[in-house]
């Protein structure tokens, strides 16, 4: 799996490969971003979550607004 972020301007760009996804683990991962990035949360309890592989210890879901699929390879 791969996790890019990339901002330009007010505009940020998450983009996340990998080989499958679990329903609305794009949208936790990003919630979870926004949370280390508005200081609600810190990095670590980001890191403790994907070692417990807990998802109620990630940050909120993000909503859908601005979430698009671009690619499926089989």
């Amino acid at each position: 799996m791969s996790l890019a972020v990339e901002r330009t301007g007010d505009e940020v760009k998450v983009t996340a490969t990998a080989r499958s996804f679990l329903h609305n683990q794009v949208r936790s991962m990003v919630g979870s971003l926004v949370c280390v990035g508005e200081g609600s949360g810190a990095p670590t309890t980001s890191r403790k979550a994907l070692d417990a592989r807990d998802r109620t210890a990630c940050g909120p879901v993000a909503p859908p607004d601005g979430l698009y699929l671009m690619q499926v390879d089989y």
